[in-house]
Parts: C-alpha cells; structure tokens; sequence
C-alpha cells in the first residue's frame, strides 16, 4: 500500500524544489548564438490538363481516379526515380496528387528542402505520367486491335466453312441458322476493328498547363524557446518542477515505510483512535504520573478513555463483563512503541481507579519490567515445571504504582513458546481479581507466540510507529489479526509531529513568565 501523491509531494518537497530551481537556472543561462524557429521548404506544382482524343473534357471517372495511383505508385516512380537518381520510393513521397474533376485538371505539387529540386520533380513526373499514359494507352490499343484480328480470322474460316455445308445442304435449316450468326459476329468485330484502327473511340490526353515554380513554406519547428531570460527562467522552473514532482512520486513509491497517519488508517482500515506525539528522545520510565500532564501523557490517558467507552458499549450492548477486560497490544514489528503503550495505559487505568495486572509476552526481548519496577525484578521464586502448583496470584510482583501489578516469566529457563502458553494459561483466573489486563506482546510479523493470546482479548491495540513500521509487515499483520481475533481492535498511531498546544502552559510557572515576557 503506498501513500498518496498528495502526501508523497508534501514529505519530498524538497526534490520538487531543487528541480525547479536547477530548471530555472539552466533555463536562464544565455540563449545559443545561432538558432533556428522555423523550417524552410520549398514547393512547385505543375498542372496538367486532361482531355479527350475527339476535343471534349475527359470525363471516364475510373480513368480519371487512377491517374492519381499511376503518379505515385508502379511505373512512374520508378522511371523518374531512375532519371533523377533517387529511390523511387522517396520520389513518390515528395509528390501530392490532386485531382479537380470539375475543370480536368491534374496538380502535381512537389515538395524539397530547395527551390529548384521541388520543380525538377514536379515537371520530371508531369512529364513521366504524360508520357506513360500516351504508352498505355497506346499499348492497349495495339493488343485490343491484335485481338481482334485474330477473333475475326478465325471467325471468316468459321464462315468459310459452314458456306461449303451450306452448298453441300441446301435445305439444312441448321446450318443456315448458324452462318448467320456467324455472319453478324464478324459484322461486330469487323466495326471493333475499324473503330480500334482509325481511333474512332476516345482516349485521354494530358498537356501541361502550367509549368512548375517553386515558393517557400515556412513550417514551425515546434514549441519555439522563449526569447527572454525571465521567461526562460519560469518555463524551466515549470518543467523542473514537474520532473522533480515525477521524481518525488517515484521515490515515494519506492519507500516501504509508513509515513503518515493517512497512510496508517489505510493500512488498519479505520480511523486511528489515538495518535501519541513525537517529543523527542526515548524515554525509558512511565510518562502517565498524576503530577505530569501534557500532549504525550495524555495521548494514553486518551486511549483508556477509548478503551473504557468501548467496555461501556459491549455492556449495554450484550452485557456487562463478569471479569476483567483483556488488552493484547501488538505491533507489526519490533521498536513500534507498542511496550511503551502497554506500561504508560496500565499507569493510566491506575489512575482512573482501575486495579490493573500488566502481563509481558515479549520474551525475546523483555523491557516491560524495566518501565515498571525501579530496580532489577527479582526472579520468582518457583521453576517452570512448578507453575502448575502455584496459583496465578503467586506470580504478581509489586510496582511502586498503587494497584498496579506485574506477571513476568521471562527469568524463568523455558523457550519463548512455553512461557507465553504458561502466560495465557493464567488470565483467565487473573481476570476474576483484576478490573483490566493489560499484555505486551511480541511483534507479530517476527513470532507466533502472540497468537496464543489472540483468543483471551477483549481488546486489541494496533501500535504503527511512523517512519519506522514497515507496509509489508502491516499488510501481513492486519491480514492475521483480522482472521484470528474476535475482540476490537484499537489503532494507534506513534510518532506525529503535533503542533505543540499553549494550553499545558497555562497557570504553569514557565508559562507564566513567557506570558509576562511577552507584555514587556
């Protein structure tokens, strides 16, 4: 899951900017000595005038449509491409056709990189298609009038023959019938023949009109650069900007951390219940004291009260719980904050008169114990093959925060996987002497003892550390929590830079000398 553009420009601004300022500075510098807006060709059009053998307007529109393939495909190109010493192909390419069957006339209109070249092509192929149309058609009389003679020679000894039958049977119908036939063929072929040998039938002529004379074209180049530096400058500073903005997006889709709390709630699928702040430098102690009250302290005291109207709604909902409410914070992968949420709420549900039993499953790398207790815990007094003749009571420890208890078996020799079964096992009468449980588990996407938890909370809080939780282990997380638990789940984004609020420095001493610092 990737953040939105939106958000990908405001985290890589500064991208954007540099390749705006680099856009606009080398936009800026001098323009080159020699430059060139606009392309110069030439054009020459030779109009031929079409016509018929008998002195009328040719007026055969299939014969007049092809003249325009006749120009520019076959024979033609070739023979001019021959004649000028270029490829047909080319030759063909720098001619245009058109046709204007109203007045009979034939525009070839060449175009060249110079006067005189676009003239020599455009006359040469005037010339060339004149001349091959004369040879067609010339061609095609001959071979129609070789045709002819041959059908009528056959048909006179057709003739010939079927005379003799005729004598030989006078009265023969048959025969009669078929020399007549005979007879009047050869009358047709005979007028074919004439008509072919005398030209009688029409053909096309072309004759030049008008010779060919070059004028130049001016063609735009394209998006011309600006004349002046300014406006250099702004152009380049525009399209800099762009790419750095392309820049930006691309970086950001490479990125494979949670950047912002958007970001977050996409991934968690709802809104973020709590965001606890970025102020700074880690903190190792408990933040939630009754004489400490500011924008970090509060952000947990916040998520008890998330927590507590959320018991409130399953109460009136169903029914009131006959137990303790069990919390299981979790987080994606390790440094997440999600120990600091666990110690800090469990101080906060103590000040809300909340009898509370804070409970470490991280027992890879267990630190709950060290925000709660002042000095080194020490270790039970009972082996691991001893808890099952011990109750869960006898595994409390004392803090030195009224009603704020702590279950620990990390001293305990036992791999990780045992101690959080062991653990798990003991909630269930925990919660028959406690008001809430508060579990510190193990990362999600790195162990699988926090899935022997899963089916024991009420609650499940979901620590996403910004710039710092990654997106994959989130996806794979979330995909895992959703399947396996039944109880609410609880987002919590660590991390946001809030603006800081003025409102905590009312009727404190520092805020009062700022105040009156800022009257004199």
């Amino acid at each position: 899951m990737k953040a939105t553009a939106l958000e990908a420009l405001r985290r890589f601004w500064w991208i954007a900017f540099l390749f705006a300022l680099g856009g606009g500075i080398l936009a800026a510098l001098p323009e080159p000595a020699t430059t060139q807006d606009a392309t110069i060709t030439y054009s020459a059009t030779h109009v031929l005038l079409i016509s018929s053998s008998n002195g009328s307007i040719y007026s055969d529109p299939v014969a007049l449509n092809q003249l325009s393939l006749y120009a520019t495909i076959g024979v033609v190109p070739e023979r001019v491409g021959e004649a000028l010493g270029i490829d047909p192909g080319s030759a063909a390419s720098a001619i245009s056709p058109s046709l204007n069957s109203t007045d009979g006339s034939l525009a070839i209109t060449a175009t060249a990189a110079t006067g005189e070249r676009a003239e020599e092509l455009a006359n040469t192929f005037a010339t060339t298609l004149t001349s091959y149309m004369a040879e067609l058609q010339e061609n095609q009389r001959t071979d129609r009038l070789a045709a002819l003679n041959a059908r009528a020679d056959r048909l006179e000894q057709d003739i010939s023959d079927l005379e003799d039958e005729a004598r030989a049977n006078p009265d023969d119908r048959v025969v009669q019938a078929k020399l007549d036939a005979l007879a009047r063929e050869y009358s047709v072929v005979f007028e074919q023949q004439f008509g072919t040998s005398f030209d009688i039938e029409p053909t096309l002529i072309l004759s030049t009109l008008a010779e060919a004379n070059a004028y130049a074209n001016a063609t735009d180049s394209g998006l011309g650069a600006p004349k002046t530096r300014p406006t250099r400058a702004i152009f380049g500073l525009a399209v800099g900007a762009v790419v750095g903005a392309g820049v930006a997006l691309l970086v950001s889709r490479l990125d494979r951390r949670i950047r912002s709390r958007a970001q977050a709630e996409l991934l968690f699928g709802a809104p973020a219940s709590v965001v606890i702040p970025d102020v700074g430098g880690a903190s190792t102690s408990l933040v939630v004291r009754p004489d400490r009250h500011d924008q970090l302290s509060d952000s947990y005291r916040t998520l008890r009260s998330v927590l507590t109207f959320a018991e409130a709604a399953h109460a009136e909902a169903t029914a009131p719980r006959e137990r303790a409410a069990v919390v299981l914070v979790v987080s994606p992968g390790s440094g997440d904050g999600k120990t600091s949420i666990a110690a800090n709420l469990a101080a906060a549900l103590v000040e809300a008169n909340r009898r509370t039993i804070a409970v470490n499953t991280d027992f890879r790398r267990p630190t709950l114990a060290g925000r709660l207790l002042d000095d080194e815990p020490v270790p039970l007094p009972f082996t691991f093959a001893q808890l099952s003749e011990v109750t869960p009571t006898q595994l409390l420890r004392r803090t030195p925060t009224p009603n704020l208890v702590l279950l620990d078996l990390s001293g305990m020799d036992a791999p990780p996987g045992s101690l959080a079964r062991a653990t798990s096992q003991a909630l269930a009468p925990l919660a028959r002497v406690a008001d809430m449980i508060v579990v510190d588990s193990s990362p999600v996407g790195a162990t699988a003892e926090v899935l022997e938890l899963l089916p024991y909370a009420d609650h499940v809080v979901v620590a996403i550390r910004l710039d710092h939780t990654l997106t994959g282990a989130t996806q794979r997380s979330m995909q895992l929590l959703r399947s396996l638990t039944t109880g609410a789940m609880h987002l919590v984004v660590v991390g946001e830079n809030i603006e800081r609020s003025p409102y905590y420095e009312y009727g404190s001493p520092k805020g009062k000398k700022a105040k009156s610092g800022r009257r004199r």
